[in-house]
């Protein structure tokens, strides 16, 4: 983006230019001012000609002398516009001046930008005194935002622009004769802007009848999808058994067993029975917003991203364009895909109850829903509704499971681990290690145990007590905060080759952000690459699908994260992992490990290695006496780590978790 530019430039740049188009196959974009030299914009016109003819017109035998090197400048400048090398696009604003200096550069997927004082021009490159300043997306944090800003009003500008200032494609700007010619001792005018911009704009303070952008839509299963036989053919089963309940209820799915390719399938089935059809789907995490838009473009969709949306006037204008694309019979089907916070919304219910006609909601990792929010406002506009969990029963919670299931249907299709894992899911081997509590927090557990039973009333009246939950939640820290964990990754990690080491998960809690701290602390003392995952980083879905991408190519071998990869994320690149920190939440059991099981035949992906740190009553091991309290922490964690084993494919093996399990249930013995 530079607000003036002169053909005089490409020779100042010259050598690295040469360089940059010999290696790569890239193009190169420029957003400029309107005002250019005759002789530019006669080369300019000139890249509306064929290369071939164009290459022809510049061969000369003879020496060329100091006006035939500048004439070669244009006939280059032409040349490369017409092999598509060099994109122009014109900017032009209302009545003011495009002025900016900014120079984008992209290496995979980071990015540095230099911005500053200097035009595209030989003097703003080779004779004025100029200042440019250099960030680099993956020097800090400053950097990478100040990068982002950038390219984001770059694209913005490249795709069309904005009220104040719009971007024309060369042709038009010549069609238009919207470029003007530019000496530097004349300074364009106001009023030079203002009448470009009408000339680009014609009808700008004319009344206009809305305009409804036609979309062509053909709602298709991509061809690679074998969704009736071999090791997904649960999901045509899936897609049957909801089409029996009359187009309504949950699919208990494992993660990892294509959830959202089954719920397209169901939605094109359901689409080729009614006809016209408005689709919402619904997530709990701008992330999985995302990754639903992605999956669902491969079925021939255009998918509205309300999280994408301005506000919600922006919201609104989206809902409306649809409605008319609808009811004019110029799309078939329209898919909105929203997060729960605005399903929820009345506004949001309101402008969707607006369309008349066959309405599907479909509503991923479902059982986020039975909470009070939905429950209490359900869009009862849907006709057909479709719910998809790995585990849509709410742990006590029996009221909120109902009302999810009289809004849904009951689950009308289950697909478990047990039946995934060798499928559609990789073996996995299950290591277990066992760390102790440290004196003091042994003591914090007992003091914590004992003021829940003094409140143990309020449990058995079922009252939802904040003061009672804030004491299981620390109670519960206690154990996955356990300070001898640290010292039990390092040594774990110790035994890799560190060298060798990708496509590594470390889950920390999500009750105390040092345990993560100091995760990262020991990784950075290892001098490994990696980077950590959390809300924070998954609430900027370009923030985080960088990180992601970096981790899925191997260029950072370890992501740190909380439960923010429970739900959802398609990441299956990852082969090992190891827990500091686990939920006594079922769910969380079944989200995990169908999170690192997806199978990835890019890496050649085999098994899973699950390293789980499980925290102990101090003298457990050593067959010590224990009291109540030391059993109840036995008796949660021997659950988890029993679920964990009863699958894993080194189980039985010697010294393996079954062995463990054993050792577990003995100490209790021993205990009584």
């Amino acid at each position: 983006m530079v607000g003036f530019f002169s053909s005089h430039a490409l020779a100042e740049i010259a050598p690295g230019l040469a360089s940059f188009l010999r290696q790569s196959q890239q193009s190169l974009r420029l957003i400029v001012s309107p005002f250019l030299t005759e002789e530019d914009q006669a080369a300019l016109r000139e890249g509306q000609l064929t290369a071939a003819s164009l290459a022809k017109r510049s061969l000369d035998s003879s020496i060329p002398d100091a006006n035939a090197l500048a004439h070669h400048t244009l006939k280059c400048l032409a040349w490369l516009i017409a092999e598509g090398r060099l994109e122009f696009k014109i900017a032009l604003m209302r009545d003011a001046l495009f002025h900016p200096k900014v120079w984008l550069f992209h290496a995979d997927s980071e990015l540095a930008a230099l911005h500053g004082s200097a035009n595209l021009t030989a003097a703003g490159l080779g004779r004025n005194r100029e200042q440019l300043s250099l960030s680099r997306s993956w020097h800090s944090h400053e950097g990478q935002l100040v990068c982002q800003r950038l390219q984001d009003e770059f694209e913005m500008l490249w795709g069309g622009g904005d009220d104040t200032c719009i971007t024309l494609d060369l042709p038009r700007a010549f069609r238009d004769r919207l470029l003007r010619d530019y000496r530097t001792d004349s300074m364009p005018s106001e009023a030079d802007f203002r009448t470009l911009w009408h000339q680009a704009i014609p009808n700008l303070n004319t009344a206009e009848s809305p305009k409804v952008t036609v979309r062509p839509v053909e709602f298709k299963i991509p061809k690679w999808l074998e969704y009736r036989a071999g090791d997904y053919a649960h999901q045509g089963d899936a897609v049957d058994a909801w089409r029996a309940s009359e187009w309504r209820g949950i699919l208990e799915m494992c993660t990892g067993s294509g959830k959202t390719l089954t719920a397209m399938v169901g939605a094109h089935e359901l689409h080729r029975q009614v006809g016209s059809l408005l689709v919402v789907v619904t997530a709990p995490y701008n992330v999985l917003i995302h990754q639903w838009c992605d999956e669902i473009a491969q079925f021939g969709l255009r998918p509205i991203n309300m999280s994408s949306c301005p506000g919600s006037k922006g919201r609104g204008k989206e809902i409306a364009q649809a409605r008319r694309r609808l009811s004019m019979n110029i799309t078939p089907l329209e898919i909105v895909v929203v997060s729960n916070d605005t399903l929820v919304s009345s506004e949001f219910q309101s402008q969707i109850g607006t369309i008349d006609g066959p309405k599907l909601l479909i509503a991923d990792e479902c059982h986020n829903l039975g909470s009070a929010g939905f429950v209490e406002s359900p869009p009862e506009m849907f006709d057909y509704r479709l719910g998809l969990s790995a585990t849509p029963v709410r742990q006590h919670d029996d009221e909120g499971t109902g009302k999810l299931f009289a809004y849904f249907g009951k689950p009308c299709f289950e697909f478990g681990l047990d039946q995934a894992i060798g499928r559609c899911l990789t073996p996995y081997d299950y290591f277990v290690h066992f760390v102790s509590l440290e004196a003091g927090e042994m003591e914090e557990w007992r003091e914590l145990s004992e003021q829940i039973a003094r409140h143990s009333w309020r449990i058995e009246a079922r009252a939802n007590d904040d003061y009672l939950n804030n004491l299981f939640l620390r109670r519960r820290r206690v154990l996955e905060t356990a300070n001898a964990k640290i010292g039990s990754l390092d040594q774990l990690l110790d035994n890799e080759d560190l060298n060798r080491l990708q496509y590594t998960l470390i889950y920390a809690t999500d009750k105390d952000p040092n345990q993560l701290n100091r995760v990262n602390a020991i990784l950075t003392q290892k001098n490994l690459s990696f980077h950590q995952l959390t809300a924070s980083e998954t609430s900027d879905s370009k923030l985080s699908a960088r990180v992601l991408e970096r981790f899925q190519s191997g260029k950072l071998q370890v992501l740190t994260a909380k439960r923010v990869l429970d739900e959802g994320v398609n990441v299956p690149q990852i082969e090992r992992a190891y827990i500091l920190a686990s939920t006594t939440v079922r769910r969380q059991w079944v989200q995990r490990r169908g999170r690192l099981l997806r199978m990835c035949k890019e890496i050649g992906k085999t098994h899973a290695i699950i390293h789980d740190l499980v925290t102990l009553p101090p003298g457990t091991i050593e067959g010590e006496h224990m009291d109540e309290d030391a059993k109840k922490i036995i008796r949660s964690e021997l659950e988890r780590i029993w679920e964990f084993a009863r699958l894993s494919r080194n189980g039985a093996r010697t010294g393996g978790p079954f062995e463990q399990v054993e050792r577990l249930r003995t100490a209790l013995l021993g205990a009584n």
